[in-house]
């Protein structure tokens, strides 16, 4: 199931790219039949992210999340990896592809979920959490402020897989402590989720920097198994 949308979503982004070729050709062709005399100021527009309206953008951004802990998601404490690409199509609207991980969840947080019954006790154990994997596809609509601070929103979709650990255990039952029993357990959970993200873009490192930008942006799943919220900090690069 995880490949077939890995597969979809890739080849949507293809698709995006193909049909931006195309318009960017396009709007090349009728731009040189209108425009007989280009000047300075024309040229500096075109080249400018803010101000190229009719053409699109392509960028990628990568970064670090930062995850709560959260037992019924299986989200560990700290910060893990987000990397994206995506199309500015205009000046208010794009689509983005994201994957991004969280931290694995302390295995003694999860060791009384693993009883095979209430009258065991576990004696010895040997426990391997991993950590969530998303990956997804987003509509981001921006709205600029100023010249150096645009708000953002992005709604879409990630499949995920999480909940993954493997346990080897030791368990004795509280009657009876010679009948000891020995388990092997293994846990994975696939499925998809709704996403919504706020935030805001800066021009970094300087305020009239065109190529690169810093995004800042507060992130929520909504599907129960991976209900999370997040802050994220990335780099961008527009081509």
């Amino acid at each position: 199931m995880k490949k077939l949308a890995i597969g979809g979503i890739f080849i949507v982004l293809v698709a995006l790219i193909v049909s931006g070729h195309a318009l960017a050709e396009e709007q090349q062709e009728l731009s040189t039949k209108e425009v007989k005399t280009p000047n300075t100021q024309a040229v500096n527009a075109l080249s400018s992210p803010k101000q190229k309206a009719r053409d699109y953008l392509v960028y990628v951004s990568g970064g670090f999340s930062h995850f709560r802990e959260d037992v019924n998601a299986m989200v560990g404490e700290g910060s893990g990896f987000r990397i994206a690409s995506g199309i500015q199509y205009n000046e208010w609207f794009g689509l983005e592809v994201f994957g991004e991980a969280a931290r694995p969840i302390d295995p003694s947080l999860i060791i009384n979920n693993l009883r095979t019954s209430p009258d065991q006790r576990i004696l010895s154990r040997n426990i391997t959490t991993r950590n969530n994997k998303y990956l997804g596809i987003l509509g981001k609509f921006s709205f600029d402020v100023s010249k150096q601070v645009s708000l953002f929103g992005k709604v879409g979709f990630a499949a995920y897989e999480a909940h993954q650990f493997t346990a080897n255990l030791t368990l004795a039952d509280i009657a009876d402590y010679t009948q000891l029993t020995r388990v092997r357990l293994e846990g994975r959970t696939t499925g998809y989720s709704p996403v919504v993200s706020v935030g805001y873009e800066i021009p970094l490192p300087y305020p009239d920097s065109k190529k690169t930008s810093g995004e800042l942006s507060l992130t929520q799943m909504f599907d129960d198994k991976v209900k999370n919220f997040t802050w994220s900090v990335t780099l961008k690069y527009t081509f």
